[in-house]
């Protein structure tokens, strides 16, 4: 085993660490996909668990979102303590945690029993999550440095796509608790790698913890993300939602009033300050956010008006994978030759032609125009999420890299649970203002229910002995409407975004936030780092 000291010493300047930094990459990428993959995976699982558990749809909800919400709130208080207490420590912590609550899910009885599991999950990969990227971020020397982070990035945004293969495949062959148990021989493989592979890596000024800023960001992170979630099920207008948005100001406020006061703040606010931190946050926000809408709507198109199946569904989504792993790497030899602003304003542009494909979709789109569509949305989210994150972490001393990755973290899943939220949103309007059942010999309550959603619709339909046909054929016409409809939305956001990064963070400005010539970024033989060294 080899421990590096937490001395001022660079952790790559070890030979030993040097050597193996690209194995410790592998065994950071495998423990970020398994996390990632646990958050779609298991929506395929949903109606097995509905069917063998008796769940109510309260429940189904809550099997998801539980996750969702405990992983949020918790990601920057785990970054910091990573920083603190030390990042491999975090990540054997968050792992074994990780396991324990996939044991639970996996043998569980009942809805609440899974639901504990998912929570115990999202505390496990709060730790998991950040403790990966910063430990990246220290093993690897500046000249390599933004193409391990690159790297990271594909793999956590492939992660998404695979979930549905794995699960779906399981499914295919075993019950439901298989697609929690995987989990656990895994997470055996990944402890026993960190445990004898991977150096300690840690704040070396010991930075005193901030109780105050983290139970505040806790709780409002918490509230927003229950909010945004709650949102488009309860209605905006209801009491719980509103109650949590003002929990979500008021702490977040808080938050932000206490750490520029703070004479050790969790988060220094003064890092936003560098355009690499708020510039790379706000991109990893905006993509995110049109991208869970979108492997969200996927999903449904696939499986309810396609008749795909959980694991034919999943495999369909494989060029969105691929593209994402393939060019996530080069975006960040691109990004030192042309500048990280332009390349992300590039990477939403093609985010933009995807969804323009698919705002034309039709119920018989040959499957070809959809694998272009999600080559072209996989090429753009690693042109922007990759350099993004690299800008993000190469803001921040090492000494706050798990805070750092943290923020990074947090982004992506508010991100996202914004683009469910509000994509799914205007999805179901569009939905339910297209379907047109009033002729159909219906009684009114199973009318209703079908005009409600896509799902709905879909369940009634093969329930009905006559008839069935045609209310499946108009629901997926309704669905496939919206779809298109919402990808029209998601372009015009994406557009806009290309148009304000290439604008706010140009290559030349980006340059002169950083410290460095413009001939010092362009010249292949000089590689600069653009972060400042932790002490």
């Amino acid at each position: 085993m080899t421990e590096a000291t937490d001395s001022a010493r660079p952790l790559y300047d070890d030979p030993v660490i040097f050597r193996r930094r690209w194995f410790l990459c592998g065994i950071m990428c495998l423990s970020l996909v398994m996390v990632v993959m646990s958050v779609a995976g298991l929506n395929v699982a949903l109606p097995s668990l509905q069917t063998d558990l008796n769940a109510t749809a309260t429940e189904l909800q809550w099997i998801i979102d539980a996750y969702a919400l405990v992983f949020a709130a918790l990601l920057l208080p785990a970054g910091a303590l990573g920083d603190r207490f030390g990042r491999k420590r975090a990540l054997l912590l968050g792992l074994t945690i990780f396991a324990l609550g996939s044991l639970v899910g996996g043998i569980g009885t009942n809805a609440p029993q899974i639901i504990a599991g998912r929570i115990i999950n999202g505390i496990g990969a709060a730790f998991v999550m950040p403790a990966t990227l910063s430990l990246i971020t220290t093993i690897f020397p500046p000249n390599e440095r933004s193409k391990a982070i690159a790297l990271w990035a594909g793999f956590a945004g492939a992660g998404g796509a695979l979930g549905p293969i794995l699960s779906g495949a399981l499914l295919e062959n075993f019950w439901w608790g298989s697609a929690f148990l995987v989990n656990v021989p895994i997470v055996a493989v990944v402890v026993t790698s960190v445990a004898i592979f991977s150096p300690t890596s840690k704040d070396p000024d010991a930075t005193p913890l901030d109780p105050i800023g983290a139970l505040l960001s806790l709780l409002g992170l918490a509230g927003l993300v229950f909010a945004i979630i709650e949102g488009p099920e309860r209605g905006w207008t209801d009491g719980a939602v509103i109650g949590a948005f003002v929990l979500a100001v008021v702490c977040l406020t808080g938050f932000l009033l206490w750490e520029r006061r703070s004479v050790h703040p969790m988060l220094p606010l003064t890092f936003f300050e560098d355009r690499r931190m708020s510039a790379g946050s706000a991109v990893v926000t905006v993509a995110f956010f049109v991208m869970f809408g979108l492997f969200f709507l996927l999903t449904l198109y696939l499986q309810f008006v396609r008749d795909y199946s959980p694991l034919a569904a999943g495999l369909a989504t494989l060029p969105l994978a691929v593209t994402l792993v393939a060019v996530a790497p080069r975006s960040a030899s691109l990004a030192l030759r042309i500048g990280s602003g332009l390349v992300m304003a590039v990477g939403f542009l093609c985010i933009g032609g995807g969804f323009g494909i698919l705002s034309f979709l039709a119920t018989d789109t040959p499957y070809l125009v959809l694998v272009v569509s999600l080559v072209l949305l996989g090429a753009g989210l690693s042109l922007t999420a990759a350099p993004a994150t690299a800008c993000i972490m190469n803001s921040v001393p090492q000494a706050k890299a798990g805070v750092g990755s943290a923020v990074n973290d947090t982004t992506r899943e508010v991100g996202g649970a914004l683009g469910i939220a509000v994509l799914g949103s205007i999805s179901n309007a569009v939905y339910r203002s297209s379907i047109n059942i009033d002729d159909l010999p219906l009684p009114p309550p199973v009318k209703a229910a079908a005009e409600e959603s896509i799902g709905a619709a879909t369940f009634i339909a093969r329930s009905l002995p006559e008839g069935g046909r045609e209310l499946a054929a108009r629901a997926g016409s309704a669905f496939t409407h919206s779809f298109s409809v919402t990808s029209r939305v998601a372009l015009a956001v994406t557009v806009v975004s290309a148009a304000v990064v290439a604008w706010a963070f140009s290559h030349k400005s980006e340059l002169a936030a950083a410290g460095v010539s413009e001939n010092a970024a362009t010249e292949p033989p000089v590689h600069v780092d653009l972060a400042p060294e932790g002490t």
